[in-house]
């Protein structure tokens, strides 16, 4: 069990005694490893046994962190939702209540799913490119005691103001190039963002493809009608919205933008070359 004592304003920290009793009647007994800093987690992961289950428990970044050192290794991963936004496990069928997930753990079935790479990160959920990316770094200086929406809803009002579409270039699986004057660029694995957005609503974890989303040239305006759509799961029913599905992505910014994978930051940079790495992900899931 991989903790992140922090995770969802610290009342992950305060779950390790109730897990462990709950798991230890199944006859299972957790050891556990709590981070102490960004990194601890995929460190963790990556030195235990190569039979040990690596049990994420906290947020998204925590299970990105883990989801990661585990890519491409045969070992298996877990998820205990201990975080504000929760999200992936949202996408694996498991949801964001605590003893579901449990029993999940308990279970053991395991998932093959796909995982992402971008310039040579990997990544679980997805990776957005813009003011995706922007609205990101903007969650982790938001008021904690807004929670997960509510902190990705202050950072989307604080961007409003003074968002600019970027020239791009969208490439799909080397076919002809798609110019556009773009507010975001995401390739999706999962469904949701934030806790609530459905960016991708029809996106599959297992199906070798990413859900690419990118968006017209749009105002101030679209964006405020575009919002209440993302969190209704009918955001692609809008014209200035465009969804392809494809194994690999290149995307060619006219400008450095900043960029995040799972939510989090990566440096700006104007050229993105993502692709899908199937079934590269074992996860307990339902």
């Amino acid at each position: 069990m991989i903790l992140n004592p922090v995770a969802n304003k610290g009342r992950a920290g305060r779950l390790l005694g109730d897990i462990s009793n709950f798991l230890g009647g199944f006859g299972l007994s957790p050891e556990w490893h709590v981070t102490d800093a960004p990194g601890d987690a995929a460190r963790i992961a990556r030195e235990l046994p190569e039979d040990e289950t690596a049990v994420a428990v906290g947020g998204d970044g925590t299970a990105h962190e883990v989801a990661s050192a585990c890519v491409g290794t045969g070992r298996v991963m877990g998820i205990l939702p201990a975080g504000s936004g929760n999200d992936y496990v949202k996408a694996l069928g498991i949801g964001s209540d605590l003893r579901r997930a449990l029993g999940v753990i308990a279970a053991g079935n395991v998932r093959v799913v796909d995982a992402g790479e971008v310039n040579g990160v990997h990544f679980n959920n997805g990776l957005g490119i813009g003011f995706d990316a922007e609205v990101a770094a903007g969650v982790k200086i938001a008021p904690s005691y807004l929670g997960g929406t509510g902190r990705y809803m202050w950072s989307v009002g604080r961007l409003l103001w003074g968002f600019t579409c970027h020239e791009a270039t969208l490439t799909l699986d080397g076919g002809k190039a798609i110019e556009a004057e773009t507010i975001l660029v995401a390739a999706a694995l999962g469904t949701t963002y934030g806790a609530m957005f459905k960016l991708a609503p029809e996106s599959k974890l297992d199906d070798g493809l990413f859900d690419v989303v990118w968006s017209e040239k749009i105002s101030r305006l679209d964006v405020m009608h575009i919002i209440p759509s993302a969190l209704a799961g009918t955001i692609l029913r809008h014209d200035e919205v465009n969804m392809a599905r494809a194994e690999n992505l290149e995307v060619k910014m006219a400008d450095a933008v900043p960029a995040h994978v799972d939510g989090e930051i990566l440096a700006p940079t104007r050229d993105f070359e993502a692709k899908v790495l199937p079934g590269s992900l074992r996860v307990l899931a339902p």
